[in-house]
Formats: structure tokens, C-alpha cells, sequence
């Protein structure tokens, strides 16, 4: 069987590959993105560098049966909303892919490799070869025994997930993985991102000009899970600026993701009830940062 972390280390400089078209998959004529905003309960919303490929995820009553739907735009238009062949047994969530490659990471409580029974939450990849997802893979020195969760991925290959792991700073926190000669060296991100309150999701901008994360029941914010942002200070991560009522509510606000030029932040809401998909412009959220932060990133 093909090691989907060998091809895809041998791949992340390179372009990535287009999944081909396949014509005779049942195709919707509906705009895709009505996908994100239903009655089943969308949120981490992610589209792959060619904008061929969106995935989101969906779930059942209490939090639970998590799984990963994808919409692909074939030589008809794009295909019907339908679950990835490797989800839907397992909870699988927070799907995110790769810049400029056909690869995803994601979490799951499946059983790693050797054993059979759910456990934690760990950090996989999936990827594309140009004709099926190959089979999920758990990220190499990474996942502990504790749950390792919703991560991304910057342009220089560093992972930042959630981890409640030791060495963080009180519940979940946000952790760094950056590639070396043996594998990732994992380091927690310091306060101000991490703090006594959990930090449970975290989107990192590919050129790292920005962090975007959730954070739960801090005093300063909304109620419930905010999404907050960081810019670069120094040799690390400045005081976090919550996204404002325009994002935020009493409710959860998560699974931020930001469009491959850099201008739009899709995350997920709970404020109606079921959870959704909506879609921001960044330059509209009122927020200093760096000049063109706002713009075109790494693709």
C-alpha cells in the first residue's frame, strides 16, 4: 500500500494534483455552497488550492456521528454532496487541506493502527492521488494519548492543532509541529494564544501572518466558543483581538478557515440553533493588523 505521509512529504513543494473529473457521478445543479447551511448541521468548511473539491462536515444529535462530506466539480458541474469514502463510521471532523496540495488532515477517535477500539482523538491525513482518496493515515510524532485535534497546516509544513496533552496552560491549548530530520518537533504555543481557557481550534494563515482560533468561555468575549485572532510579536504570537459580534455570539463559533486569497473567513455557528456554515470578508471584521493581511496569501 502507498504511505500517504512519504507521497505527501515528497509532494508539498510541488503543485498539487487535480482529482480527475468523473462524469458519471450524479451531478447538483444547486449552488454547492447551500450545502453549508441546512438543517443537518455543517461546520468546517475547507475547499482544496484549484477549487475543485470543497469538504465540510456534518453531525448528529449531541454532538456526535461526526462525519466528512465532499462536493467535486466535474465536467457536468458539480456533483451532489456526499461522504467521503473513509468517513462515516468513525466521528471524523475539522477537515482542512493543505495549500496547494490534494491532502487533508483531519481528527477521528478511529482505532490507530494495531488497535480496535475507539479511543482519543487523533490527527490523520487523507489525500487525493488524482483518481481516490487514498486510505487515512495518523500524522507521525504527533498524536499522544491524549486528544490531539483540529488542526492546519502554514505553507512552511508546520502543523498547529489542539492538544490537552501536558504542557499547556489549562484545558486544551494550541500546539506547533514543525518538520525535522526525524519527524515533528511538537512545542505548545505560549500565552497569550494559550491561556487557562481552552483553545480548541485553530486556523493558521500559510504565510503565518495571523492566527485565527476559538476559545471557550472567556470572560472578554461572547459566551461559549469565540473565534479570536493573533498577529506575529517578536518571536512570537501577540494579544489575541476577539473577531466581534459580527462573527461572535452567546453561542459556538469555530472551524475557521480562510479562502485561497487570503479575503474571506468561513467558520462554523451555532447562533440559529443547528450548526452552519457563513462567510465573512476579513477586511469587514475592523480589525488593525499587518499591511494586506487581508490579501492574497500562500496558495
Amino acid at each position: 500500500m502507498r504511505n500517504v505521509f512519504t507521497l505527501l512529504i515528497l509532494s508539498f513543494v510541488a503543485i498539487g494534483c487535480t482529482p480527475a473529473e468523473d462524469a458519471s457521478q450524479d451531478v447538483s445543479s444547486a449552488d454547492p455552497m447551500a450545502e453549508l447551511a441546512t438543517d443537518a448541521g455543517e461546520s468546517w468548511f475547507s475547499s482544496n488550492a484549484s477549487g475543485t473539491v470543497m469538504v465540510f462536515g456534518r453531525h448528529g444529535d449531541g454532538w456526535s456521528g461526526h462525519t466528512i462530506w465532499g462536493i467535486e466539480r466535474t465536467q457536468e458541474g458539480w456533483s451532489e454532496a456526499a461522504v467521503l469514502p473513509f468517513s462515516g463510521t468513525f466521528n471524523d471532523r475539522a477537515a482542512r487541506f493543505y495549500p496547494g496540495l490534494d491532502a487533508m488532515l483531519f481528527a477521528s477517535d478511529r482505532p490507530l493502527p494495531g488497535e480496535t477500539e475507539v479511543g482519543d482523538f487523533n490527527i490523520w491525513i487523507a489525500m487525493h492521488d488524482g483518481i481516490a482518496w487514498l486510505d487515512p493515515e495518523p500524522i507521525p510524532s504527533i498524536n499522544t494519548d491524549e486528544n490531539d485535534f483540529h488542526a492546519s497546516i502554514s505553507g512552511d509544513a508546520s502543523i498547529f492543532f489542539a492538544s490537552d496533552r501536558e504542557g499547556g496552560q489549562g484545558g486544551s491549548d494550541i500546539f506547533k509541529a514543525e518538520l525535522g530530520i526525524e519527524g515533528y518537533d511538537v512545542s505548545p504555543i505560549a500565552s497569550p494564544v494559550s491561556s487557562p481557557y481552552s483553545e480548541a481550534d485553530v486556523w493558521a494563515d500559510p504565510a503565518l501572518r495571523y492566527l485565527i482560533f476559538s476559545r471557550t468561555d472567556d470572560p472578554d468575549g461572547f459566551g461559549g466558543d469565540d473565534l479570536w485572532i493573533s498577529f506575529p510579536d517578536g518571536e512570537g504570537w501577540g494579544k489575541p483581538v476577539n473577531l466581534g459580534g459580527n462573527v461572535n455570539s452567546a453561542e459556538y463559533e469555530y472551524g475557521p478557515w480562510v479562502s485561497r486569497d487570503g479575503a474571506t473567513l468561513f467558520y462554523t455557528t451555532h447562533k440559529d440553533g443547528d450548526a452552519d456554515v457563513l462567510q465573512i470578508a476579513l477586511a469587514d471584521l475592523g480589525i488593525d493588523g499587518p499591511e494586506g493581511w487581508t490579501g492574497t496569501g500562500i496558495q
